[in-house]
């Protein structure tokens, strides 16, 4: 009875408020809820996260971008340099895009949403984040302490992988992938 007082006691004598939304979804919900905060930001969105290929994620960034949001993301150079990523499609459209130069990989995967918000866990930007692994996708809505935490980081990586050094790594990639298209169009004649 005395523990049952002192709680109800301590919660009028010390409020607290619930600032954020935690909710740990399942990918396919993950995805969405990503889109979601995609699509309401109207300020910007950085973007830090190891692997990126899906489809409907990309589209919705690039959409972003289209209605003036301002963009920038990091990602890891071993992966940007995939088969499947899709990181050319946000170059094509002029989007801020730096590659991690460093020896490491960069594994992290977190996007700040107008600086308010951010989603991290383990939830890649990619088709098997989505369908086929088991992630866990931690979304903070309305929670700018947290989003200036994980601000401060991005700007840090932001600034320790300088665009020079991206640049460079980047157009050397793409004259190995135009080289291997016109191997595989000899291939084909």
């Amino acid at each position: 009875m005395l523990l049952k007082i002192f709680f109800v006691s301590s919660i009028f004598l010390f409020p607290f408020r619930i600032y954020a939304e935690s909710v740990v979804l399942q990918s396919v919900e993950c995805e969405k809820k990503l889109i979601e905060l995609i699509e309401k930001s109207t300020n910007y969105i950085d973007i830090s996260v190891y692997s990126i290929n899906n489809e409907r994620l990309v589209k919705a960034v690039i959409d972003a971008y289209h209605r003036g949001v301002k963009i920038r993301i990091l990602t890891d150079k071993v992966q940007a340099a995939g088969k499947s990523s899709r990181i050319w499609e946000f170059i094509a459209e002029n989007i801020p895009l730096r590659v991690h130069t460093h020896k490491r990989i960069m594994h992290t995967k977190v996007a700040i949403y107008d600086g308010v918000s951010v989603s991290s866990g383990s939830f890649n930007w990619t088709e098997p984040a989505v369908y086929k692994n088991e992630e866990v996708c931690d979304i903070f809505i309305n929670e700018p302490d947290y989003a200036m935490q994980h601000q401060k980081l991005f700007d840090q990586r932001w600034a320790d992988n300088s665009q020079e050094k991206s640049d460079l790594w980047l157009e050397r990639k793409q004259r190995e992938r135009e080289r291997k298209r016109k191997e595989q169009e000899k291939t084909e004649k």
